[in-house]
């Protein structure tokens, strides 16, 4: 079964928003952690709408580990 991740990370740009399947460049970039953690779950949902396959979002935790919060399919 195919599946989807949609990332938020840290950067020098505020947080990169992207679908881990997507070339680098169609990244977007919000101010806050929590709007990174909206723009991600609105691109999942329009995801699986789109293709039917099963998208999370993944989000960094301290100490170098990330954490799926949110699912879609």
């Amino acid at each position: 079964m195919i599946r989807e991740l949609i990332e938020i990370e840290s950067s020098a740009a505020g947080w990169r928003v992207r679908n881990l399947g997507v070339a680098e460049g169609e990244a977007l970039y919000r101010p806050t952690k929590l709007q990174a953690i909206e723009e991600a779950h609105t691109m999942a949902s329009r995801r699986y709408v789109e293709t039917g396959h099963p998208t999370a979002v993944l989000v960094p935790m301290g100490g170098g580990t990330s954490v799926v919060i949110a699912t879609c399919g």
